[in-house]
């Protein structure tokens, strides 16, 4: 699998690293029920900005910037439509 993503120009690490903060995000954005955890969601929303941010940056390869820069404007408009 790894063999695929080098073809492409991009590690499998950096797909895997920005969807595991992706969906962190969303879990712990849905499931807030107090205000300790929603403050965690923003916590694990800035971290993601921050990784995506620094993976668009840095990273040589344009679909893991793609993908990074469309994971952060999803999580971003979710989080603006839900609140």
């Amino acid at each position: 699998m790894s063999s695929v993503f080098l073809e492409i120009g991009s590690d499998v690490w950096d797909f895997v690293g920005i969807s595991v903060f992706f969906l962190l995000t969303m879990l712990y954005f849905f499931g807030a029920k107090n205000k300790k955890q929603l403050r965690l969601s923003y916590i694990m929303l800035l971290i993601l900005a921050l990784q995506s941010v620094l993976l668009i940056l840095f990273k040589d390869g344009l679909p893991i910037k793609l993908f990074a820069a469309l994971m952060l404007t999803t999580a971003l408009i979710v989080e603006v439509v839900i609140n």
